[in-house]
């Protein structure tokens, strides 16, 4: 059965490692090292793309320091950082806060009220809104993600904020893995079809749209893997190091991710 779902988010509109490693904007020493992800002013969507020490608090992988504790001296003060709910399809705002009379965690809600300090785990996307007077990096550091990562993938018909465990760049299926093989090229018998890949776009720092990229396995339809919503061929959607999209989950069983780095 051939059909469309397309789920775009209101609120969001509004408001191979050693390939990817070779590339400038990233350093590694073995298996520790660090990512430089360009952060213009404005909405950007990321995903931590190392493990931080000693843990993957917000705190501890975007760093906002104040030693003068002057108002919104510290560098992301006036910036906030945005996690998506799945069950509520909404974002949850937390601004950074390097003032320890406001708050101990670094994080504030719109009143100033303290937050706890979100989590940016393995695989996550978030918003990073960059609200300084100049363009900004974030410079993750951190050990790459080893071993098997997994991530599971509901057949819910859910929007799921996501990014690459490990530090890779390139095509969503040929480079991060969300591969979508059908070898008896019957329809709809690819394991991700009916879910899509949908990747943010910014004019002037706000998202004007998503652009929503299918799953398609059979060739008959396209070379690239993906289609429109009128099954035209689409290009692979392409996901910079540190980058977020969303996938819509609307295949027909669960999809495990893995990606697997034995150093």
């Amino acid at each position: 059965m051939r059909t469309r779902t397309t789920l775009l988010c209101a609120a969001a509109i509004a408001a191979g490692v050693a390939s990817s490693m070779a590339q400038s904007n990233v350093y590694s020493l073995n298996i520790v090292g660090y990512a430089n992800v360009p952060t213009p002013l404005g909405f950007t969507f990321q995903s931590n793309p190392l493990d931080a020490s000693p843990s993957n608090s917000a705190t501890n992988v975007i760093a906002n320091p104040n030693p003068s504790q002057t108002a919104s001296a510290g560098p992301w003060d006036s910036s906030n950082l945005q996690l998506w709910s799945t069950a509520s399809a909404s974002w949850s705002i937390y601004y950074f806060d390097s003032l320890t009379a406001d708050t101990t965690t670094g994080f504030v809600d719109g009143s100033f009220n303290p937050l706890p300090t979100p989590t940016l785990g393995s695989g996550t996307g978030y918003l990073i809104q960059n609200g300084q007077a100049a363009s900004n990096n974030i410079t993750y550091v951190g050990t790459v993600r080893t071993g098997t990562n997994s991530i599971i993938i509901p057949n819910s018909s859910k929007l799921y904020a996501m990014g690459s465990p490990i530090p890779y760049s390139g095509g969503v299926s040929t480079a991060l893995g969300l591969t979508n093989p059908n070898p008896t090229q019957t329809a709809s018998a690819g394991p991700l079809d009916g879910a899509s890949v949908q990747t943010a776009n910014v004019s002037g720092g706000q998202f004007t749209s998503y652009t929503v990229a299918y799953f398609d396995s059979l060739t008959l339809d396209t070379t690239t893997g993906f289609v429109d919503g009128s099954f035209n061929p689409l290009p692979e959607p392409q996901i910079p190091i540190g980058g977020g999209f969303f996938v819509l989950a609307g295949q027909t069983s669960p999809y495990t991710w893995t990606q697997i780095l034995n150093p």
